[in-house]
């Protein structure tokens, strides 16, 4: 029998504050990996769609996304759901 590896990777963002209108979203993502599957053309994909929203080369951080914090504080959320 073949041994399989599974990762798992979780990460949380957001406030559990007081509710405040310019961020009221807290995300929790969740990615299961099968080690034995590789994630290459995934990874390509979301490189891609970062630069046809106009964020080439650029890494994803929720925290500041969600309370539109530094580069995203003129973005509509509409524009910040797309990332």
């Amino acid at each position: 029998m073949t041994n399989k590896i599974l990762s798992v990777f979780i990460d949380e963002s957001g406030d559990f504050g007081p509710y405040d209108s310019h961020a009221p979203y807290y995300l929790v993502s969740m990615v299961l990996h099968n080690q034995s599957i590789s994630l290459s053309e995934n990874i390509t994909n979301f490189d891609r769609h970062l630069t046809n929203l106009g964020y080439p080369n650029h890494a994803i951080h929720t925290g500041p996304l969600i309370r539109r914090e530094s580069i995203y504080s003129h973005d509509l959320t509409s524009e910040r759901k797309r990332l």
